[in-house]
């Protein structure tokens, strides 16, 4: 559940001081509080196939980034754009430091369903995805395409690394009565509107295949103006190949209407 979509801040100078920390090597180091050395392997084995794949995926070269996998007692502590703490099992990615580092908590929110198999990995690859996105300059583009993009990222990583992503689909709850353009909910249904983006992105990679994430990721890259809602519906239609634009309109995930 990362930030995205909104201008790049400055890159920060700081590194994140946690005491007694200990370090991962990997092509994404991970640190760590030694009680969670286990959890921090494997983090480290999900975000090394994550950082390969999308790579991969995006013909780009990953970003320089680190992880902190944060123990509960030093949340408070982890680096981060706002002055408050975020909410605690809430992962996210950030530019204070450097190198740009994912923040990861020990333990995933309850807010998080399904939970299944796939719920840890997916996570991992949204912020991986948010941290490749976020490796150049970004405008604000409205709320769905900034997380639409990630999510559908990270289910092309699931995919590419044979994850049971049906299982995980299959357990999604039903329509939650407002469309992915049409969310205005409080915070609490932040994870409703999250997998109704993952089921249409999963709908976007059946129909298209895994090669609109790289051209609608350097498309976002190249524009240099505020991304309204007219504007988002065509980068990511013209992204998606011929007919794409209208079979988006077409979902009953991204109409305006209420489902």
């Amino acid at each position: 559940m990362g930030r995205a979509g909104s201008a790049v801040a400055t890159r920060g100078t700081r590194q994140a001081a946690f005491p007694g920390y200990e370090r991962l090597d990997a092509q994404v180091p991970v640190f760590y509080a030694p009680r969670l050395a286990g959890k921090a392997r494997e983090l480290s084995d999900h975000l090394t196939l994550g950082y390969r794949t999308l790579g991969r995926v995006l013909s780009v070269e990953p970003p320089e980034i680190v992880a902190y996998l944060v123990a509960g007692e030093d949340w408070a502590d982890a680096p981060r754009d706002n002055a408050r703490p975020y909410p605690p099992g809430l992962p996210y990615f950030t530019r204070s430091v450097e190198p740009p580092a994912l923040v990861l908590p020990e333990e995933l929110s309850t807010v998080f369903r399904p939970r299944t198999a796939a719920t840890l990995p997916l996570t991992v690859w949204h912020e991986l995805a948010h941290a490749f996105l976020l490796g150049r300059e970004v405008v604000r583009t409205p709320a769905w395409l900034g997380e639409f993009v990630p999510q559908a990222a990270s289910a092309a990583v699931a995919r590419r690394v044979d994850l049971p992503l049906q299982e995980h689909l299959s357990q999604i709850e039903g329509e939650p009565g407002y469309t992915v353009r049409g969310f205005r909910g409080p915070a609490g249904d932040q994870m409703s509107f999250q997998n109704l983006l993952l089921v249409l992105g999963v709908a976007a990679l059946d129909e298209f295949g895994v090669d609109f994430l790289r051209r609608i990721f350097h498309a976002l890259w190249e524009e240099d103006e505020i991304v309204d809602e007219e504007r988002a519906e065509e980068l990511l239609g013209e992204a998606l190949g011929p007919g794409g634009r209208e079979w988006l309109v077409s979902r009953p995930e991204f109409q305006e209407e209420q489902l």
